[in-house]
């Protein structure tokens, strides 16, 4: 099967993603999708829910899901693994928590090393207020493999450092949440703050760093690759909100709300979470 320069990596990238990755990538499988270039069905599939997911459209990102998984044998097992992670996230995005977590135990039972499923499970767990020891090891976990697998992302150097600090972020407010439902109240309130501190020091970066690829890249990914920008850092702030809600902070749940809702400015599926969650806050 012939692909564009380029565009094998980046499918090897998407197929051993974390949901971070996933955000960042997906703009190059629909493309190549709907291009013709991923001639597997659970590919096609696999794109169309992700695009779904991201547009807000969550029942019909789950059912190209599970048709995907229902092919079967047809599906190879580390794309096994990438659809069970995928179906678990459309799944935490609907509120249905225990059968996300069904779905991401299972993608761990067969193995993945990208951190995705790590990650979600934390967050699961986090929303379930359960095993708050548990998350604390998925964040960690999760941002070990993460750190290994931005340097693969194809989109630049700078912009691979400014992934990694959003990560990092990320980790530190999952972290803060779980160490507030341990009652380590002191604690949870440091890394809260850390990782405040940390996207605050990159908002001059996150304005400025912007994933590169070739003109050729470029060409097929068009809009989509400022849309990577957006949902990259979108993803961040509505984790931020999410843990400093849980931790009473109704003000500054507000804040990152209401930056999660000016950044998707394409109508996706953060700007309707946050604009839900301000609605419900004031």
């Amino acid at each position: 099967m012939f692909l564009p320069d380029g565009s094998e990596s980046v499918l090897r990238i998407l197929a051993h993603s974390s949901r971070l990755i996933t955000l960042l990538v997906v703009g190059v499988g629909i493309a190549l999708a709907r291009a013709g270039l991923l001639g597997a069905r659970y590919s096609k599939l696999q794109s169309k829910g992700m695009e779904l997911q991201l547009s807000g459209k969550l029942l019909d990102a789950e059912r190209c899901f599970r048709a995907a998984l229902a092919l079967g044998k047809k599906v190879p097992e580390s794309d096994r693994v990438r659809l069970l992670v995928c179906l678990g996230d459309v799944l935490i995005d609907e509120e249905r928590y225990q059968e996300a977590r069904q779905c991401i135990e299972q993608a761990l039972e067969i193995g993945d090393f990208s951190g995705s499923a790590q990650g979600s499970l934390c967050d699961i767990l986090l929303a379930l207020k359960a095993s708050p020891d548990k998350a604390i090891e998925m964040a960690e976990e999760a941002m070990q493999r993460m750190t290994s697998a931005f340097d693969t992302l194809p989109f630049g150097s700078r912009w691979v450092a400014l992934c990694k600090v959003l990560y990092e972020v990320k980790t530190w407010a999952r972290k803060a949440q779980a160490m507030f439902l341990l009652d380590r109240q002191e604690e949870a309130s440091q890394a809260i703050d850390h990782a405040l501190s940390i996207v605050d020091a990159s908002k001059s970066e996150q304005q400025l760093a912007q994933p590169e690829t070739s003109q050729q890249g470029r060409l097929i990914l068009g809009v989509r690759l400022l849309r990577l920008r957006e949902l990259a850092i979108a993803d961040v702030y509505w984790r931020l909100g999410l843990s400093l809600l849980a931790m009473g902070d109704k003000v500054k749940a507000i804040e990152q709300f209401r930056i999660v809702r000016d950044t998707d400015q394409h109508m996706g599926k953060f700007r309707m979470f946050a604009e839900k969650k301000l609605s419900s806050l004031s």
